[in-house]
């Protein structure tokens, strides 16, 4: 950070000259954001087209159609010169497409949930049909699980891995005990953000199967078909023949489900930088940020002739991915990235430093702000801000109220969501029912009081399964935890 900019934050800090100093710090930032946004689009687009070309380049239908409409946000209006209306238009066409990404994706959750459930089935039926394996010592085995767990004083690894423990253990709890610990679980959030509860409970029904985003049985009809049927198997009788088919089809159904994930997630990093690119072009202009090194020097970031290396590379891509065959990139366009090393880690590091002041305009001078009619490059900053933090899939509107979980809203919603799994239980065998306590147990908070309790719950599990091949099963899956 330059002497002068560091002057302009200290001065917003003690809320000096702000009609001079707030205009000169979103410049600066509008800056630093441009320009990160464009290196780090140009790096993630050319990753984005050589993991699509070593795919092979067929992809589903709604992922093609959204792909070919950022390239076509990308030819039309970054590539082109700038129109106001065009910028404008672009972030309404961008800002739909990164929902669709993000409802997408909520169905694709739900659905490695579902199938995670089924899996764990499987994996416990799976010694049914198997002889390779050797009885189990459980007086052995719970020490070692024990040992395992409590071999650091890190209380954070050690709740992770009790949770990570009882996911797989044999689930012989009654519903009445399970629903106990979902009670208490949800009272931990009394007094809390309801945003804190309502995420809580999002995980908790995914793994329950409950959670059901809208266009779940029409956006996949080939993940909707196996869903139902896996819930019509009769596991207690399940032939050989049924075990290896269906456990063949949910292992090609994880590959597919995970090849979309990988899709989603690469085309949303190219889609959130692009987003910035477009809501600061208005404001935006190449003025050569510089920053003080270590040695007192000042140094430019970015220079604008980079800016438009940065333009004729994304260009060069894009032509790619319109080309009728497509083709790999060209050697030397891999060697032209080599002058981005460093330059994102530079400019993080200095949007970074101006972040906290940028916090404290939004706290406590928006009024200002507002009278400097200065609110629409505030608020495609802090969007920006949102785009380019850790969350890929941030909500650009955040819905939190701000309403906090009182005893009323607590009571309501434990009681909904074990209304609905008591229904669940009814209509769905032991297994899926034991599956479902398996997958959520393990997002509970740690409910153990001491290390005597987490050795009586190992124990307790094992004598009460009398399935050999699930007791087998559990121990096998267990022990890759501490033998990895």
């Amino acid at each position: 950070m330059n002497k002068n900019i560091k002057m302009i934050c200290r001065e917003i800090e003690n809320g000096v000259n702000l009609d001079f100093n707030l205009p000169q710090f979103f410049n600066r930032l509008v800056s630093l954001y441009v320009q990160y946004a464009e290196l780090k689009f140009t790096m993630h687009y050319y990753t984005f087209y050589e993991s699509y070309f070593d795919s092979g380049s067929v992809r589903a239908k709604e992922e093609e159609q959204l792909l070919k409409e950022v390239n076509h946000i990308i030819k039309d209006i970054l590539l082109s010169d700038f129109s106001g209306e065009k910028m404008e238009d672009g972030v309404k066409r961008l800002d739909a497409i990164r929902n669709k990404i993000i409802r997408r994706l909520e169905i694709l959750t739900a659905y490695t949930d579902i199938f995670q459930v089924f899996e764990y089935i499987f994996n416990r039926i799976e010694y049914r049909f198997r002889e390779d394996f050797t009885e189990i010592n459980e007086e052995e085995f719970s020490a070692e699980v024990l040992r395992y767990i409590f071999d650091t004083r890190d209380n954070v690894i050690i709740n992770e891995k009790i949770k990570e423990v009882i996911g797989q253990l044999p689930v012989r709890l009654t519903k009445s005990r399970y629903f106990d610990l979902i009670r208490d679980s949800i009272s931990i959030y009394k007094g809390a953000d309801r945003s804190s509860l309502d995420s809580y409970l999002y995980m908790m029904k995914t793994g329950a199967m409950l959670y059901e985003p809208e266009g779940m049985d029409t956006a996949y009809t080939e993940l909707y078909v196996l869903k139902k049927a896996l819930e019509a198997l009769d596991y207690k009788d399940l032939t050989r023949d049924e075990f290896f088919d269906y456990s063949k089809r949910i292992e090609e159904t994880a590959v597919k489900i995970n090849s979309s994930v990988d899709f989603y997630f690469g085309l949303q990093e190219c889609v959130n930088h692009l987003y910035v690119m477009l809501i600061l072009a208005p404001y935006a202009y190449m003025e050569g940020y510089r920053i003080e090194s270590i040695h007192g020097e000042m140094k430019f970031l970015l220079l604008p002739q980079e800016g438009n290396q940065c333009k004729s590379l994304i260009k060069v891509i894009n032509t790619h991915f319109f080309a009728d065959e497509k083709m790999p990139l060209e050697k030397e366009l891999e060697d032209k990235l080599t002058y981005t090393e460093g330059r994102q880690e530079l400019i993080s590091e200095e949007f970074e430093g101006l972040e906290s002041y940028f916090f404290d305009i939004k706290s406590n001078h928006l009024k200002m702000v507002e009278s400097l009619m200065l609110g629409p490059l505030f608020h495609s900053l802090n969007t920006a801000q949102n785009l380019l933090g850790s969350s890929l899939f941030v909500e650009l509107v955040p819905a939190d109220d701000g309403l906090k979980v009182d005893e009323g809203y607590q009571l309501k919603v434990q009681e909904e969501f074990i209304l609905k799994l008591t229904e669940l239980f009814l209509n769905n065998s032991k297994y899926v029912c034991r599956a479902v306590m398996a997958n959520t147990i393990n997002k509970m908070p740690v409910f153990f009081q001491s290390p005597a309790d987490v050795m009586n719950y190992i124990k307790n599990s094992l004598e009460q399964c009398h399935d050999r091949a699930e007791k087998i099963a559990c121990v096998n899956i267990i022990k890759t935890f501490f033998e990895n």
